[in-house]
């Protein structure tokens, strides 16, 4: 029978002191000695043929440590379940020295959620802006589709260059007499407009047709990024290769069977207006969860646990560098993360957890769960929006606890709705620059 004694640090912080029986203590160590014969070798000995007693002399450290170790494995969790103590984290456990025949010793500090005092969460005033999906949000949406399959072909020969145009040069630069590595290139690809190469080099390039060269001689800005071009002088001679054009698909029936599922232009703007609806009233309900989420931070004071922060934080700069590499920044050229930005992170960190803790405390209150209906359901909503096959995503979900993410996003989900029900609110239009 192990005996616990537990010290409150601060809300959520105890320090607890395991005293296990030294019978047991005795009896693990005397069996860890054992096994610990059997595959012993040493000089002079056939394996597991080494006296006992010379193995407690050579092996007692080893064996005891081997021993505390097995002891806090079989006995930490059993006794805090005992004490109804669920830690969210365990900062340090430490053995104490064996004295005499007294117990075996050790103290673990640990973290656990805090008590939440739950205010009054029902009558929450909200406003839910009215967000419609408009004949200009299809257009644009259209436009975006026809830009993305539209396809590059050379210039017409009776025009030169214009802004937009996708063109292939080589360029050559020199700076007092010298040339300037930086900035020769070959076979560049250049949109015209967009000043990749440097800024403001774009418009020389207007009126040029294809197999022409040119000579453009340009002052380097003072605030130029590479320092030792900064305010120069630089000559460029730039020779066209190629020239293209980008020619959007036209708008009519075949483009709607190209994009798929569709038979005519009407349909797919049908499709379309239908996703944008979709898209709005997720925003809409992203804004409600928001200001339910912020009022139940503001009425609740309460200690935060420190190594949910930094979870929190850590799964912050993980979604930043994510989208990095989606951005296709190299992994191995993605920074380390620094103490600044775990420190800008924190606020927001401490926010989220908190949130957390308060929606989980109103869950329990109001036994509030979510079935596995529900789960299928969203695994199927999922899985459709993505394009994949339900079992296919189920099996990502399987990967680590994204499952158990998924559970509690839609758990969290059903308590915002269960307040928003039981709140006030007031309907608007959404303001036009977000709408």
């Amino acid at each position: 029978m192990t005996n616990v004694v537990v010290e409150d640090l601060s809300e959520v912080k105890k320090k607890v002191v395991f005293e296990v029986p030294r019978e047991r203590y005795s009896e693990v160590l005397e069996s860890e000695f054992k096994e610990l014969k059997k595959t012993v070798q040493l000089k002079g000995f056939r394996q597991g043929k080494v006296p006992l007693n010379i193995v407690k002399t050579l092996f007692k450290d080893k064996v005891m440590a081997d021993t505390s170790r097995k002891l806090i494995e079989e006995t930490f969790k059993p006794a805090l379940d005992e004490k109804n103590i669920t830690p969210v984290s365990v900062i340090n456990i430490e053995p104490q020295p064996m004295e005499g025949d007294a117990p075996f010793t050790y103290t673990a500090e640990i973290e656990v959620p805090p008590p939440i005092d739950l205010k009054d969460y029902t009558g929450l005033k909200v406003t839910r802006h009215v967000r419609t999906a408009s004949d200009q949000d299809v257009q644009d949406r259209l436009k975006q589709m026809q830009e993305r399959y539209a396809k590059l072909s050379p210039i017409p020969e009776d025009r030169g260059v214009k802004v937009g145009d996708h063109l292939l040069v080589d360029i050559t630069a020199e700076s007092d007499g010298r040339p300037v590595k930086e900035l020769t290139v070959a076979d560049y690809h250049l949109e015209v407009g967009r000043n990749l190469y440097i800024p403001n080099f774009d418009a020389n390039l207007e009126g040029m047709t294809p197999g022409e060269t040119k000579h453009i001689t340009l002052d380097l800005s003072e605030d130029f990024p590479r320092k030792e071009l900064a305010g120069k002088t630089v000559a460029f001679d730039v020779i066209l290769k190629e020239a293209k054009e980008r020619i959007l698909p036209t708008l009519d029936d075949d483009f709607a069977k190209d994009m798929g599922g569709h038979e005519t232009l009407a349909e797919l703007e049908e499709s379309i207006r239908a996703d944008v609806a979709e898209l709005k009233r997720n925003m809409t309900e992203a804004e409600l969860e928001k200001q339910v989420v912020d009022a139940l931070v503001e009425m609740h004071s309460f200690e935060v646990p420190q190594s949910l922060v930094e979870e929190e934080i850590d799964a912050t700069l993980e979604r930043s560098k994510e989208r990095l590499l989606a951005l296709g920044v190299p992994r191995n050229r993605l920074p380390a993360p620094t103490a600044a930005q775990r420190d800008q992170a924190k606020t927001s960190a401490e926010r989220n957890v908190k949130a957390a803790l308060i929606l989980n405390a109103i869950a329990e209150k109001e036994k509030i769960s979510v079935s596995e209906e529900d789960l299928e359901a969203e695994i199927r909503r999922r899985a459709k929006l993505f394009g994949v096959s339900e079992d296919y995503y189920r099996d990502l979900l399987a990967e680590g606890d994204s499952m158990g993410k998924l559970r509690v996003e839609l758990r969290n989900r059903k308590v915002i709705d269960f307040i928003v029900d039981r709140g006030e609110v007031t309907e608007r239009e959404a303001p036009p620059e977000e709408a």
